[in-house]
């Protein structure tokens, strides 16, 4: 079948946890649907691994997908099909 990809968003220290700071970036997704929970462990084995200081932000980031913000409780019942724009939104303070 034809390749699903999502468009992940990066800002603060998401983005600058990762080697050449994109802005966004194609991401395909593995399985359709796909839940959004299981897209942080995506990001940190598959896309991005070894990065330690991107699963610590990724760890305390949350969502928003098509500019809505998703509240955590929420997250596993978030399937991405393909097509959506994801963006991970690092906390804004440093606590």
């Amino acid at each position: 079948g034809r390749r699903l990809q999502i468009t992940l968003l990066y800002f603060a220290g998401v983005r600058t946890a990762i080697a050449d700071e994109p802005e966004s970036e194609l991401l395909e997704l593995p399985t359709v649907p796909f839940p959004l929970s299981a897209l942080r462990a995506l990001l940190t084995t598959s896309v991005h691994p070894n990065n330690a200081e991107l699963e610590r932000v990724l760890e305390r980031s949350g969502w928003s997908v098509d500019e809505e913000m998703i509240d955590p409780e929420q997250e596993h019942i978030v399937q991405l099909s393909g097509g959506e724009t994801v963006c991970a939104i690092p906390p804004v303070s440093g606590g």
